[in-house]
Order: structure tokens, then C-alpha cells, then sequence
């Protein structure tokens, strides 16, 4: 039996996103074909069925690379057990409505106060009033996960974060040549995945403008339902950022085998040391059996294996 074909709007109710962002997925040429018939566009469930399945498993490498894999693959469990709401944006649960208070009794007499010189009946102990319960609502806010646009990370955090979102992009420190010098540059941990902090409750900021935020491709979601994330691992993902910081990426470790790809030495190996002051690399180099220590340009160097 030949596979189903959808219209744009069914596709786009499947892939839980609004048609106008289908259309912009389709001319981004993302991996979503699509079948012609004449002037009619439709979309074969098999392709949909297929698109679907390789976003999920980009997805699952992403959370795999991760530090702390298990919270965010729970939260996706949690969110797969639960039954999505018919849109797949967060429901407001309707405050249920008071019950009429039954007829109230005629008022009787005040119970009489006893006084603390008075002495008190042996059939009537008087007791300190219970101390009213402190009620804390919960929060309605939680974390959800953001794909960004090829490279423009940094692009969707400033652009949601002017439209009032509270957001974070994890990022990481490694050396990098710049201009031939080795220097630390900041780079997203997740390459084109960054969180967003919203209102479940129904009552605060909209979500809707989040799809069309310059730098963002899409609220990643499973089925119709947005992928929510575990607080814990944000928490996390927070601290390990603070300490990789501290103690950034290094282009090579002393003791790492390296080679030299220009100048007289050119095609040699070297075991590195460190760097000067001024940036250079400190190599020892084999030379007639024995070690010579000499500095050259970290620019031409690369690591082996």
C-alpha cells in the first residue's frame, strides 16, 4: 500500500510546529522532502516518519556527549509518560470553582475566656489555637531546550534575552590558534542546543515568538510536547562551566608528541614541554640520539595521533 499523504497543515500538527515554520524548514533544506503532484505539495508519512527519527537521534548523541547524561535522558522519559496537552503548549489548569457554603447555623454564645488567674475546670483544658498552615505553591517555571540556527548559538541567546527570556548557553574554554597564537576562546558545549527558562502556568510570557526569534530554529520538542529539562542538570551543566574555566582546554599538554610542518625541521617529531612567556612552544627534539630543548612557533606545530 502506497504511503499516506499529508498536507502541509497535517504535517506541520505532526511535527508540532506552526505551518509558516514547516514552510521555513522546508527552504532551509533540513532533510524534510517533500512530493508534487502537479501544483499540489504534500509530505509522505514514511519521510516525516524518517525525519523524525534521525532529529531524535541527534538528539540522543547531543545527550550522550554530555557530562551528566542520566538526568536529561530521565526528563525525557518523564515527559514521554505523560500525556501531552492537545496543542502541545503548557494547558492552565482552571482553578477549581468554591463550593457553596451550607446554610449557616444561628451564632451561639461566645465560649467563655478563662483567665490565666482563674483556675480552669478539670473537664475543660484550654488549649493554644493550631498555628495556620503555611502554604508554598509550587514554581511554575521550567527549563526547556532550544535548537538554534547553524552557528548563531550566541545569536538566539541575545535575541531571546532582549524579548525578556531568561536563557543559557553552556559554553567552554579551549586554546585555539588565533593569528598563529595559541589564545582561549569561549565555544558553546552543545553545538546548536541552548536552554530557555518559561512559565507553565499559562498566565506569564508568551511562548509563541520563541519560533520565530532571530538565531533559533525551533523549541525542540517530543511528538507535540516541548522537551523540558531537569533543573539538577542545568545546576550542573552551571558548575562544571565554572570549573572547566578555570582550567581551560590546553592546545597541547606537556608530553604530548607532536610535529613540526614547517620550516628546517619540518616533518620532524618532538615531545612538547610548555610555553614562554611569550607564547611559544618549548619542544624537546631527537637529534643525533639525544634530546635538544628548543622553542618554535606553536603555529607549526600539530599534535600526532
Amino acid at each position: 500500500m502506497a504511503p499516506r499523504l499529508l498536507t502541509s497543515p497535517q504535517a506541520a500538527e505532526r511535527l508540532g510546529l506552526p505551518v509558516q515554520a514547516l514552510y521555513k524548514l522546508r527552504d532551509a533544506d533540513e532533510g524534510l522532502a517533500i512530493t508534487q503532484t502537479g501544483l499540489q505539495v504534500g509530505y509522505q508519512l514514511e519521510d516525516i516518519q524518517a525525519y523524525e527519527r534521525r532529529e531524535m537521534l541527534a538528539l540522543v548523541e547531543k545527550t550522550l556527549a554530555a557530562e551528566r547524561p542520566l538526568p536529561l535522558i530521565r526528563a525525557m522519559a518523564q515527559l514521554l509518560r505523560s500525556p501531552p496537552p492537545a496543542d502541545g503548549w503548557p494547558v492552565p489548569t482552571p482553578s477549581p470553582k468554591p463550593k457553596p457554603l451550607p446554610p449557616s447555623a444561628p451564632p451561639s454564645d461566645p465560649p467563655k475566656r478563662v483567665l490565666a488567674t482563674e483556675p480552669a475546670a478539670a473537664d475543660a483544658p484550654v488549649l493554644d489555637p493550631p498555628a495556620p498552615a503555611v502554604h508554598t505553591p509550587p514554581s511554575s517555571m521550567a527549563w526547556f531546550l532550544v535548537r538554534s540556527k547553524p552557528r548563531q548559538e550566541s545569536v538566539a541567546l541575545t535575541h531571546l534575552a532582549r524579548q525578556g527570556y531568561e536563557s543559557y548557553l553552556p559554553l567552554f574554554a579551549s586554546e585555539k590558534l588565533v593569528r598563529r597564537k595559541p589564545t582561549v576562546v569561549q565555544e558553546p558545549m552543545f553545538a546548536r542546543y541552548l536552554f530557555v527558562r518559561l512559565d507553565t502556568s499559562g498566565n506569564g510570557q508568551s511562548w509563541s515568538p520563541i519560533r520565530s526569534t532571530v538565531g533559533v530554529s525551533e523549541l525542540v520538542s517530543f511528538g507535540s510536547r516541548p522537551a523540558r529539562v531537569d533543573a539538577a542538570l542545568i545546576t550542573s551543566l552551571r558548575e562544571r562551566e565554572m570549573a572547566q574555566q578555570a582550567d581551560p582546554d590546553a592546545l597541547f599538554a606537556a608530553g604530548d608528541s607532536v610535529r613540526i610542518t614547517e620550516g628546517a625541521f619540518a616533518g620532524l617529531e618532538a615531545i612538547y614541554q610548555m610555553n614562554d612567556a611569550e607564547g611559544r612552544a618549548m619542544v624537546l627534539l631527537d637529534l643525533l640520539s639525544k634530546p635538544v630543548a628548543m622553542t618554535i612557533d606553536a603555529a607549526r606545530l600539530r599534535k600526532v595521533g
